[in-house]
């Protein structure tokens, strides 16, 4: 049996060999031994996307589908499926979309509805064992009753610590509730050396995400059931104020950190804790690029008053003008199927079915997977919401003034309901 560091090297190595660069896109060159059907698909390039890219001859073979595939990075995917799906029409049969913009394409209704394809006992077979897919991330490519997508690559907060550090520091048990992690981090701070916690609180998506982590656990939220702005509520206070006040253990410049730093100082143990995605776990357990092997744990994200866990990820979708939706389902139910995801799995890349997720063997080789599974428990998505990105977008920009002290925590929290209003119009 390989170990874990090995394990992972190799899954990250067969990413690094295939992965384009963030704005690059490109068509992989695919067997031409396909008896039938042809599709295209479009990618967010990462080690998953090059993971199927590798065993896309595979599923040729086997369907009798010739599939061109075109990965592209960073936020061009992002512009280019807005230009595709919001045009005049598109050549794409399956494109990968982010969870939480699910709303804006849902609204549009520019998605096709795959649940007649999950109920059709021939094209999703039992053993594609949908049961072992939360029914939260489920959830999270559904619109109006309808799944328009499906989770393929899934992403939660969970908590990163040092348990070297904490043994040293006579700490038993890893932090549990929001104030036992501020507590740890107040003790185990010796700056220069390393510093109590992580963050990411540069002006970017990942500062609003991360503090949406916290704000949900407070109990609090963007909107409420009934659509209205709820970010200026005392959850939300008392979550700004408590995540400020985590500045105090952490670097001086993690004002200047997202979610790339905070990964870095996380391997190069500049900080003995983090609330960080599941995604660059890997990392830490690859002896080439970590300085922390062997010495990083993982556990759930500290409660301080409701359970939860912000999920990410990427669903695959097919377009509504799609002239080949049988086809385009086939490729997803092998992409998201339970053989793709243990091969995904036993490479170190994190599933988001429980059922791997649970795998001891697999728990023991990858110790974040039960961290993983515990999230999806409690998972949380961004708010439902069309207006969502230009939400996000204020909301990181006040939240970057809060924490560089610009704006006391009542004119934060003013300030992100009156921009959140003027989106939503309430």
């Amino acid at each position: 049996m390989r170990q874990a560091g090995n394990t992972t090297g190799t899954f990250r190595a067969s990413a690094a060999a295939l992965c384009v660069c963030a704005a690059t896109a490109f068509t992989a060159a695919t067997p031409a031994q396909a008896k039938g059907g042809q599709i295209n698909v479009m990618l967010f390039a990462g080690p998953i996307a090059s993971f199927t890219q590798q065993n896309l001859p595979d599923f040729e073979k086997a369907s009798g589908i010739k599939v061109n595939l075109t990965i592209i990075g960073g936020e061009v995917i992002n512009n280019k499926t807005s230009t595709e799906l919001l045009g005049s029409g598109t050549s794409f049969d399956v494109i990968s979309i982010r969870g939480d913009s699910m709303p804006f394409y849902g609204t549009k209704g520019v998605l096709a509805d795959v649940t007649p394809y999950l109920k059709d006992a021939k094209l999703t077979p039992a053993e594609y064992d949908l049961k072992s897919i939360p029914d939260a991330l489920l959830n999270f490519y559904r619109w109006n009753e309808k799944q328009v997508g499906m989770p393929w690559q899934v992403a939660s907060y969970i908590t990163y610590y040092r348990k070297d550090l904490l043994d040293a520091a006579g700490l038993k048990q890893p932090p549990k509730t929001a104030e036992e992690y501020r507590s740890y981090a107040q003790k185990l701070n010796a700056p220069p050396n390393v510093y109590g916690t992580g963050l990411t609180m540069k002006k970017s998506h990942n500062l609003t995400s991360e503090y949406f982590q916290w704000l949900s656990t407070f109990g609090g939220g963007v909107i409420d059931a009934n659509g209205k702005v709820i970010l200026d509520s005392p959850e939300a206070r008392q979550a700004l104020e408590y995540y400020v006040s985590l500045r105090k253990s952490a670097p001086e410049d993690v004002t200047n950190w997202a979610y790339e730093r905070l990964t870095t100082g996380l391997s190069q143990g500049e900080v003995a804790m983090a609330v960080q995605w599941t995604d660059t776990a890997a990392v830490m357990l690859e002896p080439k690029q970590s300085k922390v092997a062997g010495k990083m744990s993982f556990t759930a994200a500290p409660v301080a008053k409701v359970p939860a866990a912000v999920i990410g990820g990427w669903g695959l979708t097919i377009p509504a003008s799609s002239h080949n939706k049988e086809d385009a389902f086939r490729f997803i139910r092998w992409a998201t199927g339970p053989a793709m995801s243990r091969k995904v799995a036993d490479l170190g890349g994190t599933p988001f079915r429980t059922s791997l997720l649970r795998d001891k063997d697999l728990s023991a080789k990858f110790p974040w997977f039960s961290a993983q599974a515990d999230a999806e428990e409690v998972a949380m998505p961004r708010p439902r919401t069309p207006a969502w990105p230009a939400i996000d977008d204020a909301m990181s920009t006040i939240l970057a003034r809060v924490v560089t002290g610009g704006l006391t925590v009542e004119q934060g929290v003013t300030q992100m309901a009156d921009a959140a209003k003027k989106q939503i119009g309430n």
